[in-house]
């Protein structure tokens, strides 16, 4: 079977929806990296230039450190759920392709050209959605330059990144969706039928439970530890952050590890013990597709994470003796809702593009319950059973990763003030995925009243 004949037929449009849902995930994820990384070089940019003399440093200077320390950390919280965003998408375009690699599947195709057309797809979307999303980084860079860091402001050209890394962050970034639907196209069974029976091997182990714990456990004691070790290193400070950001980051992204299995295993018990039938459907539905049931609230709980974090940054708030420290609380202040708002968007879209993506996804289901005699409301019903669940563990994993994360420097306790803003926070973030429920909540009736 010729490749090039095979591929209008996969790479053809079916509808506005269904190609935006993933440019939309990918330009949300480049723009956002892109901005991040842009910040981080700018703080960067600004301690190598700090002056170095026998004086005592400015305000600023005797800052800049503690401030490069936190872009560190910030770009690390944020980074991987940018990429997680970007990985979703992927998927998201790839599942949107299914009745098409069926059809060339059914008419002779083999399993290669059919995985070469599925990844060509994902891939001239991920490139698409990463050029639009440079340009929104480079349209919201200006306003940036009006927050206040405690210092002199960041100019246009300081908050941008040299002209040689936007090609090497789309051509990333376009790999990461390639490398992310081929390892989505590992989990379909490509058989004449395997892909319209939407034939998935779910395969969860205790060993994601048991990753996530031992790098919280390491995160916590490489902080203990490490100060002692590399005290009299040269340069140890620089080793210790690296260190602890990297470690940072693999708790973060052991998140998206343990979540599917806390998912289905939670989602299997409901499933066996519920009293009504929309808690049964919902739970079901779940536990057959742990990994999208956890992907719709992931978002949120990175911007949970980083609500958190939030909190630490609160504590510095009463340093108002010197000019430093009040420089140091402000800049802590802005970076910290710089931060959370960055999360609030990226898990804005991550919710509103899977939680659409999945009534999309499951349109043959809703039409044929509905043709069965189960109305609307009870289809809305079961959705949300079905959004609630792992929402619920969302914050649970959220609250114990974030906790993990802060115990180290948290030891005196929390400030009434600080568990004030990080409720107002969780609220707000679990709100938001409220919102993007109630947003598609329409199409749910659509798609089961459709004949399609």
């Amino acid at each position: 079977m010729n490749l090039l004949s095979t591929a209008p037929l996969v790479l053809r449009r079916r509808g506005g929806i269904a190609t935006a849902l993933p440019i939309i995930g990918f330009t949300a994820s480049t723009g956002i990296l892109a901005t991040v990384l842009g910040g981080l070089g700018a703080f960067a940019s600004r301690a190598a230039a700090a002056p170095v003399g026998d004086g005592p440093p400015s305000a600023e200077a005797s800052n800049l450190s503690f401030l490069m320390s936190c872009a560190i950390v910030a770009t690390v919280l944020l980074v991987p759920s940018a990429m997680g965003l970007g990985s979703a998408a992927a998927k998201l375009s790839l599942s949107r392709r299914e009745r098409d690699l069926a059809a060339v599947r059914l008419v002779g195709g083999t399993t290669a050209q059919v995985g070469a057309l599925a990844v060509a797809d994902v891939l001239a979307q991920a490139l698409i959605g990463s050029l639009v999303g440079l340009l929104a980084h480079l349209a919201v860079t200006p306003a940036l330059t009006a927050l206040d860091f405690g210092m002199a402001p960041f100019t246009v050209g300081e908050l941008l990144m040299p002209l040689w890394a936007y090609p090497v962050l789309v051509i990333a970034a376009t790999l990461l969706a390639g490398v992310s639907a081929g390892i989505g196209l590992a989990g379909v069974a490509i058989s004449p039928l395997g892909v319209a029976r939407d034939s998935r091997i779910v395969r969860m182990s205790v060993v994601r439970l048991i990753v996530w714990a031992a790098l919280i456990v390491l995160f916590i004691a490489a902080f203990q530890i490490l100060p002692q070790i590399v005290g009299g290193i040269p340069n140890g400070i620089g080793v210790l952050i690296a260190v602890l950001a990297i470690l940072m980051a693999l708790v973060l992204g052991s998140v998206n590890i343990v979540g599917p299995f806390v998912v289905w295993v939670v989602a299997r018990i409901i499933a066996a013990v519920a009293p009504g039938p929309a808690l049964l459907v919902g739970a079901r539905r779940l536990a057959a597709d742990p990994r999208a049931g956890w992907r719709a609230v992931s978002g949120i709980t990175f911007g949970l994470v980083i609500a958190g974090f939030l909190t630490l940054t609160s504590m510095f708030g009463n340093m108002d003796e010197t000019a430093s420290e009040r420089a140091l609380s402000t800049a802590l202040h802005t970076g910290g809702l710089l931060t959370l708002g960055i999360a609030a968007v990226l898990a804005a879209v991550s919710t509103g593009v899977t939680q659409t993506a999945r009534v999309l996804d499951q349109a043959r289901v809703y039409r044929s319950q509905h043709v069965a005699g189960a109305t609307v409301s009870a289809l809305q019903r079961a959705r949300i059973a079905e959004i609630a669940i792992p929402l619920a563990l969302a914050a649970i994993v959220a609250g114990l990763s974030a906790a993990g994360l802060l115990a180290p420097v948290m030891s005196g306790g929390f400030s009434l003030g600080a568990v004030v803003q990080y409720i107002a926070s969780a609220i707000g973030a679990l709100g938001l995925v409220a919102l993007s429920v109630a947003v598609s909540a329409p199409l749910v009736g659509r798609v089961a009243r459709s004949d399609a």
